[in-house]
């Protein structure tokens, strides 16, 4: 990644954040009901102790002490089910894997198969070509023949002959030999199938499990979040120094809100043209870059409403800063779409949310079955997805915000597409070949 790119992400998490705090400032000064029964202090106390600095500073250090413990419940609440989130986890890795070599058996089988009716089709003609020479008959007739030209002719004709014989016993013993391996392959790809479908039971019950696990978590983990939100902004606004009262630091972080929402919408415009301009060069140029998808910056894509094949981008100012699978990350099973801290997160297409979960490494995610058979994820949002297990959601609904959580080193959204038909495996899909980013 460019260092222009890190930067901005960096601001973007910074700045970005502004967004949301702004948004929680503007609501009724009233802290939510507490996710662990706490004392914690007020909006009235805080604008309290903002009238002397001595005051300020007692209450910051009041402030500082729930918020480390508020986020150690919120880690508990997180991971109260993550042994059924791991088993999932490796459930369905193993499945992969396990389909990983069915495949591979039977793309083997296929080529020994092929590889013998190749060299049975050899040996058919070498026979035939045998038989238009003279063969056998024809070689009596020499060796009737006394005079010495016919006897060099016929010595001539049996060693050719024995040759042939020769290769022709090599390429049928090719020809048996593929055709073995060829069954003893099917046999395996056979069993590495019923295999793999014995996982797939197997990883379809570990993921309803944790879907269940997690059932009630979202709300309780929700309000946790928020209360957190709520603690660190008070703080924010005890340590800003430029005002004087809440209301005062309120309009301060709306006018920055504001101005960074202003420069996210410049910084889109600018993707845009850029994208443009890139676009009408490949044209121009008649490069179709190998048949793979650019990874370029989009600002949700384009002339086409941020839409492509039914399906829906899932966020807007993106650009993609790690593709799908990209050389030495076989585990990345998606492609990362940065943005801007708190840029909502929309349903890709109509369907029926599977699980809202935290993954160590995913974070916050949410996975959505769509009546078409696909799956889509949405990793790393800012907090508790907005919708729970089992809700119906429509193309386009908010399932959460743009974050950085779990093991993201800036805010993006890390976006999965899986054609999960008939509850069998199939592997993960690279997104910019379903959707036109």
């Amino acid at each position: 990644m460019t260092e222009r790119r890190k930067a901005k992400r960096a601001r973007w998490g910074i700045l970005g954040a502004l967004v949301i705090a702004a948004t929680l400032l503007t609501a009724p000064p009233a802290t939510p009901p507490a996710a662990h029964a706490v004392d914690l202090p007020t909006w009235d106390d805080v604008q309290r102790a903002k009238a002397n600095q001595a005051a300020t500073d007692a209450k910051v250090k009041e402030i500082e002490q729930p918020i480390v413990s508020q986020k150690k419940e919120l880690d508990r609440l997180r991971n109260l089910h993550s042994d059924k989130i791991e088993a999932s986890r490796v459930a369905e890795q193993k499945l992969a894997e396990a389909a990983g070599r069915a495949k591979t058996l039977e793309d083997a089988a296929a080529a020994s198969k092929k590889e013998a009716d190749r060299a049975k089709e050899q040996a058919a003609a070498l026979v035939s070509q045998m038989y238009r020479s003279g063969g056998v008959d024809r070689n009596l007739e020499l060796f009737l023949d006394s005079n010495k030209d016919t006897a060099d002719a016929l010595l001539g004709r049996l060693a050719s002959m024995s040759k042939a014989t020769e290769r022709n016993t090599v390429i049928s013993e090719q020809a048996e030999q593929s055709t073995n391996n060829a069954d003893s392959l099917s046999k395996q790809a056979e069993a590495a199938k019923a295999e793999r479908d014995r996982l797939a039971k197997e990883a379809d019950v570990a993921e309803k499990a944790a879907a269940t696990a997690v059932q009630n978590q979202g709300e309780v983990v929700r309000k946790q979040e928020a209360q957190i939100q709520v603690l660190e902004t008070q703080l924010a606004a005890l340590q800003d120094k430029t005002t004087k009262t809440v209301a005062g630091y309120q309009e301060r972080l709306r006018q920055e809100a504001e101005a960074e929402r202003k420069r996210i919408e410049a910084e889109n415009r600018r993707l845009a043209e850029e994208e443009e301009r890139r676009r009408r060069e490949q044209e121009n140029n008649g490069g179709n870059n190998g048949g793979n998808p650019p990874v370029n910056p989009n600002p949700g894509g384009g002339g086409n409403n941020g839409s492509s094949n039914g399906w829906l981008i899932p966020v807007t100012g993106y650009y993609v800063s790690e593709g799908f699978r990209p050389p030495g990350r076989p585990d990345h099973t998606g492609i990362d779409l940065a943005t801007a801290y708190g840029t909502p997160i929309r349903a890709a297409m109509s369907g029926t949310v599977a699980s809202a979960y935290w993954d160590p490494c995913g974070g916050n995610m949410v996975s959505i079955n769509h009546p078409n058979g696909w799956q889509t994820r949405y990793a790393h949002m800012a907090s508790w997805s907005l919708v729970g297990n089992g809700q119906t959601v429509q193309r386009g609904q908010t399932v959460g915000y743009v974050g950085s959580t779990g093991c993201s080193t800036g805010p993006h959204l890390h976006f999965e597409m899986r054609p999960n038909q008939d509850n069998g495996w199939y592997d993960f899909v690279n997104p910019a070949f379903v959707i036109n980013f």
